[in-house]
């Protein structure tokens, strides 16, 4: 069972960022499921929207474009994508592919953490009017909110340096019931969707109206973009695209192809991630997007205030090597040349958008389907490359490999036999087309998941993920789960701590924003599956790196000598077992 709550799952988020490990001959790939069909040759093609004023050809690089993006639908078994591509002289183009369901145009998709490049248009548009100073202290807006003693600026919400946990609720379940600072704000970059919650609510405060309406009437209306949804509500439901999940989200990975049904629809209103839009919306703030990233803030901004909504504020590799962040946006160089960039996660939608304002180009991406860590950002990504290659009379790019993040590096120091106490065995081989898993009869796909861990789909060793024990350079074991597989021979599991135990197990809460958490007991240290070692720092627990604690764990409520409640960033989770 895994944290699945926003960011909070920490390396296991990684596992396909940019991509997913390579995956062809896994004969033990689960079975897709009957919604989904295996992909084809891409049929369709981009539909011109508008021709833009300078009459280029983009249609070499469009085509390029659909077959990379196909490629990317078929590695991973996901079921559709839409797209949108634009550049400054209004060239605009869309299309909407198939996977392995079918999707259309016309249709609304969840575009996540984007949202909060129009919740930061609308704090700076306030900040314009006089209504709000970027720069003053959040708790002059919002006196009654719980926040932490240290002063946190509107700024230092915007670029996610307050230190604020990543989904706390506005009053957690904490010995004093506030929020906290996990490090100097200011000082460090940590991604919160708790502050752009309060964002939201400091809007609220300024305008009076609910930060739907405003963010409408100072964003969306002078965009033209009206019809945008800015909820994730039942009654708009029918305009959105079907949305898809891992059938199986109690396991450490979904790899690519696995088995997926469809998701559940959860409403949501959060400012964080609750907007919607088609993908001609989108073209139609990408251009918007363009001319800001330019320091052109009209209509929204006055041009001072588009520079500051642009302009880099700490560097953040969240986003790619290289970036910052800024207010909203992140700014990622693409072969060294700056690029607004984000992405956006929903329970069934993966969405990201670059756009290069110095060469006048961007792309939209969304899928309708969740799945780890994934994001079609290197679609949009490759075409900010084929644009600019257009433009500047240069060959156009080759295509990117999508499964480039899950290939092993140097497989070598995890290659071997490895047996636990029960003489039960595995082995990981290298093969041409990756790294397998193989013993009790199946063989299965191995692939990284951050440093020293390794996943698979084997069905013996899908639940847990493996962490090496490196000795001299290679792992002299895994940990999987509570057990200890050694190195061509079974080495002795260490006893848990006596005051480990009442600690570990299962906990889970319903909401799947927050999701479940895996605690074990290995010897004397406390793991949670999927993040790692766990410290205690005197009345809470925290990630051995997040030493400040962004991020805080409680046990409590301890009944038959067990504790039975895990307080996770203020959110609840219960002990199940299943």
């Amino acid at each position: 069972m895994r944290i699945t709550r926003r960011g909070w799952i920490g390396a296991a988020a990684t596992i396909a960022g940019a991509g997913m490990a390579d995956v062809a001959g896994a004969d033990s790939a689960p079975p897709a499921a009957a919604a989904i069909k295996a992909p084809g040759p891409p049929a369709q093609s981009f539909i011109i929207r508008a021709p833009g004023a300078s009459g280029r050809n983009y249609d070499p690089a469009l085509a390029a474009l659909r077959d990379y993006a196909s490629l990317e639908l078929t590695a991973y078994g996901l079921p559709g994508m839409t797209l949108a591509v634009t550049d400054s002289d209004g060239f605009t183009a869309v299309l909407a592919l198939n996977g392995g369901a079918t999707v259309h145009g016309g249709q609304y998709f969840q575009i996540g953490s984007i949202s909060k490049s129009f919740i930061a248009l609308a704090v700076l548009a306030l900040c314009d009017q006089g209504r709000i100073d970027v720069d003053a202290p959040l708790a002059r807006y919002l006196p009654d909110a719980a926040l932490p003693a240290e002063p946190i600026t509107v700024a230092q919400l915007l670029s996610h340096t307050s230190g604020l946990p990543d989904g706390a609720p506005f009053f957690p379940r904490t010995p004093d019931g506030r929020l906290w600072c996990g490090f100097k704000p200011g000082s460090h970059f940590s991604y919160s969707n708790t502050g752009y919650g309060l964002l939201g609510k400091l809007i609220e405060r300024v305008t009076g109206e609910t930060h739907q309406a405003a963010v409408k009437r100072l964003v969306r209306d002078k965009l033209g973009l009206a019809d945008m949804a800015g909820t994730i509500s039942q009654s708009g439901r029918a305009r959105f695209a079907t949305g898809y999940w891992p059938w199986d989200r109690t396991l450490a990975a979904s790899l690519p192809g696995a088995r997926m049904e469809y998701a559940s629809w959860d409403e949501e209103d959060n400012p964080a991630g609750s907007l919607g839009g088609t993908a001609d919306q989108m073209a139609v703030y990408l251009r918007a997007l363009l001319r800001t990233g330019r320091g052109e803030g009209a209509p929204v901004l006055s041009d001072a205030m588009a520079r500051r909504f642009a302009m880099p504020v700490i560097a953040t590799d969240e986003f790619g090597p290289g970036a910052q962040y800024a207010c909203g946006v992140a700014v990622q160089p693409i072969d060294g040349s700056p690029c607004l960039h984000h992405t956006g996660g929903m329970m069934a939608f993966s969405s990201s958008f670059h756009a290069d304002p110095a060469a006048g180009v961007a792309c939209f991406a969304s899928v309708n389907a969740r799945n780890e860590g994934y994001r079609p950002r290197l679609t949009t990504a490759f075409a900010v490359r084929l644009m600019r290659a257009v433009r500047s009379g240069k060959p156009l790019p080759s295509a990117p490999d999508p499964l480039a993040s899950l290939r092993f590096k140097d497989p070598g120091p995890f290659l071997g036999t490895f047996v636990g106490p029960e003489r039960e065995a595995f082995t990981i081989s290298a093969r041409a087309d990756g790294v397998s898993l193989s013993g009790l009869g199946a063989e299965a796909r191995a692939v990284p998941q951050g440093a020293g861990r390794l996943v698979t789909d084997h069905p013996r060793f899908a639940r847990y993920g493996f962490d090496a024990v490196m000795e001299n350079g290679k792992a002299a074991a895994f940990w999987w789960g509570n057990t200890l597989f050694g190195r061509d021979a079974p080495r002795p599991t260490p006893t848990p701590a006596e005051r480990l135990r009442p600690l570990a197990g299962d906990y889970l809460n319903r909401d799947p924003w927050v999701g479940g958490a895996t605690v074990l007991a290995r010897g004397d240290v406390l793991v949670v599956d999927g993040v790692g070692p766990i410290i205690d720092r005197g009345g809470w627990w925290s990630a051995e790196k997040d030493i400040g604690g962004v991020e805080r764990l409680r046990f409590e409520a301890m009944l038959n000598g067990k504790a039975q409640r895990l307080v996770v960033s203020g959110n609840d989770m219960l002990r199940i077992t299943v």
